[in-house]
């Protein structure tokens, strides 16, 4: 698999992720969230500085200042040569990651779920994600400051030391990498897909259609919404852990503002309430990125005096076009809302076939 195949895979498979994520909180639940980057980045965070001191522990180093070189290349050493100390980090990592991401997500969202206007909530989280970056950013004991983590090495570096030439190679780990954040993209997709076409998704638009009408049904409206924001907030800090894995460092300029509005257009792009739809705005808005970094790649080679700034960024001019254009012509997404299907509703839609 070529570098381009194996960046366009990896990328796709986490904005597959944060946008099925987004779509559950704010397309079925009616829940904005404008701190994608929070619950993102804190996934990012909460991984690097795991694995920084875990690789220690693992192979019996006495702990030290994870933000100098001497630690960096300690922890490439390790990844690079102790397979178990490495993968027990990295699915360690993964897993506090998640649940600190979901607890996250219910503490930041509580305040905000007592108050019906659920905008609120979402410049509740706007500002929680820029307290974070700001934190993170000025603080150097807590992720390093404006350097960030570096030195997370792929879980599967160590497949370079092998003696099995398909496995050493440069593009294998990579590669095995790339088809592990395709699992987990699959996986998310499937739980979205499963509590989406059940009840909890028929309360979820219940909720976000009318939540006066919903509570007069019986219906723990703050109860949904809270737990929307967990599910969802947890699938967020699992796209952070995939993605510092893949890109080797955390660093708060990953994890902005500007972040959070591409989620958004990739959601709305393919269209509200469809998990499908999700998956195909990801694709395109990937796609942008990709070709745009190929792009400020091919012009920095052949044409020196040009800044290949401008090609690189030219992607958000792109994403606001692109934007404009679908609230003007087509609102709802390129794929309409779809049905929700559960059991009783195959039930009753085998019956009105029945009936004809």
């Amino acid at each position: 698999m070529s570098g381009f195949f194996i960046s366009l895979v990896s990328s796709l498979g986490i904005y597959i992720i944060l946008t099925l994520s987004l779509n559950l909180e704010y397309g079925y639940g009616g829940q904005p969230n404008f701190g994608q980057a929070l619950f993102y980045g804190m996934g990012a965070f909460m991984t690097a500085i795991l694995t920084s001191n875990l690789l220690f522990v693992f192979t019996h180093h006495p702990l030290a200042n994870i933000c100098t070189i001497t630690s960096l290349v300690q922890r490439e050493s390790i990844a690079a040569s102790n397979p178990v100390a490495t993968l027990l980090a990295w699915a360690i990592s993964g897993l506090v990651s998640v649940l600190v991401g979901a607890l996250i997500g219910f503490a930041a969202s509580y305040p905000a779920l007592r108050v019906r206007e659920e905008w609120y909530l979402a410049m509740v989280l706007l500002v929680a994600a820029q307290i974070f970056t700001i934190i993170f950013s000025y603080d150097a004991s807590l992720g390093c400051g404006f350097d960030g983590i570096a030195g997370i090495s792929n879980p599967f570096a160590w497949l370079t030391s092998t003696s099995i030439p398909i496995l050493n190679s440069n593009y294998a780990f990579p590669s095995i990498y790339a088809g592990v954040i395709a699992l987990f993209a699959y996986l998310c997709y499937t739980l979205t897909e499963r509590l989406t076409n059940s009840p909890f998704g028929r309360q979820l638009k219940a909720v976000r259609d009318d939540w006066l009408a919903a509570s007069t049904l019986g219906i723990n409206v703050n109860a949904i919404r809270a737990q929307v924001m967990v599910i969802g907030s947890a699938m967020a800090s699992l796209a952070g852990w995939l993605y510092v894995y893949y890109i080797g460092v955390a660093n708060t300029a990953d994890y902005t503002s500007t972040f959070t509005f591409s989620i958004w257009v990739m959601m709305i792009l393919g269209g509200y309430a469809n998990n499908r739809g999700a998956i195909t705005g990801a694709l395109v808005l990937t796609l942008i990125n990709e070709l745009t970094l190929v792009g400020s790649t091919l012009v920095q080679t052949y044409i020196p005096g040009f800044n290949p700034n401008i090609v690189n960024y030219s992607k958000y001019l792109l994403e606001s076009l692109l934007l404009l254009i679908l609230l003007i012509y087509r609102p709802k997404g390129l794929l309409k809302e779809s049905r929700i299907r559960t059991p009783a509703y195959t039930v009753f839609e085998d019956g009105e076939k029945n009936s004809e």
